[in-house]
């Protein structure tokens, strides 16, 4: 999938073994660099990545039918990527040959455009997080179903990349997954809106578990903040017995009450894999963890309230960064 080839380069395929060996190395790296930099940064270079690619793979796409420019994507080309038809002019006839015309605009896009993230090193965390979108993979998807038809039969009239994006729209995402994802293929039972929707709501719940977390596991009256939050976000969990309540049994109860659809339609894991890869999730679990490593016996005096709380964790950047208000 993506930039992570299961591919041997003499040829056959990568043992599994090697395959899940790679992956780890990838998430440990991708999330080594990923908290050097506030999530709402990378989130949002995250989309900007994702939108360069839709482009790239339109244009990958007219290229890999065509087997060169064609005259009307020069004036597209020169407005989006300036001077990369330039750059390509002046190259040696060995040095354009040994990497094909299509991977060179990648490599122009993500030193030019991303060349940024590349110095501040965090440019793998983007694509590592980029290419697990449904975006993304609808986009790869498009590319390939497309080089293919159009190479049996040519279109009258090759579709605009804005077209072309409204043609990825409607594709698989889970197309070519790799077998450990499948479980993502529960998401197309859910209109992609609705699905994302949830996803969100899912993180906003998770970062209210660990924001309780400490208050519930000292098993004893809750601290007063955590107690007026749950009456104003969830009171029928206040209700629930036996008492006193814990973490693992709040989250146990949020998934059953208020994901119940999304388990009864058969794509609740594939949003919790979805929830599990968002940047966001995944400092808001690395500020909890920190903060409990850190922390001295007994709870914070004063605990703090949720949003104040949740903005520490949206700006944890460093394992040795405080999160919690002092």
């Amino acid at each position: 999938m993506g930039r992570e080839v299961k591919v041997k380069a003499g040829g056959g395929r990568v043992p599994d073994r090697d395959v899940a060996r790679l992956q780890r190395f990838a998430r440990e790296r991708a999330d080594a660099e990923a908290r050097r930099i506030p999530w709402p940064r990378l989130l949002r270079t995250r989309e900007q990545y994702i939108d360069w690619q839709e482009f790239y793979l339109w244009v990958r796409t007219v290229l890999e039918v065509e087997g060169r420019i064609p005259e009307w994507m020069v004036e597209i080309l020169n407005e989006r990527c300036p001077g990369f038809l330039e750059t390509q002019e002046a190259l040696s006839s060995t040095a354009s040959t040994n990497r094909l015309l299509a991977l060179r605009l990648e490599d122009w896009s993500d030193d030019h455009i991303f060349g940024f993230a590349k110095r501040e090193n965090w440019f793998n965390a983007i694509t590592f997080y980029a290419i697990r979108e449904p975006r993304y993979q609808r986009a790869e998807v498009c590319w390939s179903e497309c080089v293919k038809k159009w190479k049996k039969a040519k279109p009258v009239r090759y579709p605009t990349s804005e077209e072309w994006k409204a043609m990825a729209e409607e594709c698989d995402p889970t197309a070519h997954l790799v077998p450990e994802l499948r479980k993502l293929a529960g998401m197309r039972r859910a209109d992609p809106v609705r699905f994302a929707e949830a996803v969100s709501r899912y993180i906003d719940w998770v970062a209210l578990g660990y924001w309780a977390r400490p208050g519930l596991e000292e098993g004893c009256e809750l601290p007063k903040a955590v107690l007026e939050e749950f009456r104003n976000r969830c009171p029928e969990f206040l209700k629930t017995e036996p008492r006193p309540w814990d973490w693992q049994r709040l989250m146990t109860w949020i998934s059953d009450y208020y994901f119940s659809d999304a388990k009864e339609e058969g794509w609740f894991d594939a949003l919790l894999m979805r929830a599990g890869d968002h940047p966001r999730a995944i400092r808001t679990t690395e500020c909890a963890d920190h903060c409990e490593d850190v922390s001295s016996s007994g709870l914070p005096e004063p605990y703090p309230s949720f949003q104040e709380w949740r903005g520490k964790a949206d700006s944890f950047v460093e394992p040795q960064s405080a999160c919690r208000p002092r």
